[in-house]
This record gives C-alpha cells, sequence and structure tokens, in this order.
C-alpha cells in the first residue's frame, strides 16, 4: 500500500503572510489541529500547529490572570512568526509500512505529501489508522459474504 492510497487530498493550508487570527480560525472551524504552510507554488514552508498557536496565546492569558487589561495587539502576527520551520515531507509513492514506521520511531503525528516538491495530500496518524479499520471491517464483511 501506497501513502496516495490513504493521505488526504483536500489540504487546508495557511500562507506564511496569513495572520494568527484568522489561522486559528481556520483551524477552529474546521476542527483541525496543524496544516502546512505553503508559498504561491505549493512548496511546503512550514507547519502551523494549535500547540504553536496556544504557546503565543500563554501570555496573553497569562497577563489577564493577572489582572492585566488585554492589548489590542496582544494576538497580532503572522503565520511565518510562529510556524514549525523544519518539516519533514514524504513522498506520495512512499511505501505506507515504512511510513508508518518513521512516524511511530520518530513520533511524528502527521506529514505533508509532496510530488516534485509540491504538496499534494496530508497524512495523519488518524488517516493510517481510519483506513486500516476500514479495511478490516471490508475484509471481515467480504468473507461473511462468502460464507
Amino acid at each position: 500500500m501506497k501513502v496516495r492510497e490513504i493521505m488526504t487530498r483536500d489540504v487546508t493550508t495557511a500562507a506564511p503572510g496569513m495572520t494568527l487570527e484568522e489561522a486559528a480560525d481556520m483551524l477552529a472551524r474546521r476542527r483541525l489541529r496543524a496544516m502546512p504552510v505553503i508559498d504561491d507554488e505549493g512548496h511546503v514552508l512550514g507547519m502551523l500547529t494549535d500547540r504553536l498557536l496556544i504557546s503565543r496565546l500563554l501570555p496573553a492569558l497569562e497577563r489577564a490572570d493577572a489582572g492585566v487589561p488585554p492589548a489590542a495587539s496582544g494576538h497580532a502576527g503572522e503565520v511565518r512568526d510562529i510556524m514549525e520551520r523544519t518539516v519533514m515531507c514524504v513522498k506520495e509513492d512512499e511505501p505506507l509500512a515504512n511510513v508508518v514506521r518513521l512516524m511511530l520511531d520518530r513520533e511524528i503525528e502527521r506529514l505533508p505529501v509532496v510530488r516534485e516538491g509540491q504538496l499534494v495530500g496530508f497524512l495523519t496518524r488518524g488517516d493510517i489508522i481510519r483506513r486500516l479499520l476500514l479495511r478490516d471491517t471490508a475484509g471481515e464483511t467480504e468473507e461473511t459474504r462468502g460464507e
């Protein structure tokens, strides 16, 4: 089985110049934990995660807990200011077993999938679990029908 067989093809992405507020809204509305940051040509520049956004918001929360009123620009900034810049990507024709092993060994939750350097998909642990469960369920159903 290859990565392309289970990757998500409709990927929500961020631009490096997108405001943190816009990116946070996108993550929240679409119930995502992360999204690749890409340039105009579709090359992966980084990764924005909910964890990075929360880390950026922590000082404002601490000030609020201390009774300091929030500053008007307390959450200002752009995605490029906080994105992870070192992002491992995989090719769509990579064997899935190799990628799963890599994800487990390096404790990676998600990987952008690229073709000739451009983003074509996204692979998460959830994608892998869903596919394996659906595959097992489909196999059981076929066996049951044959009996």
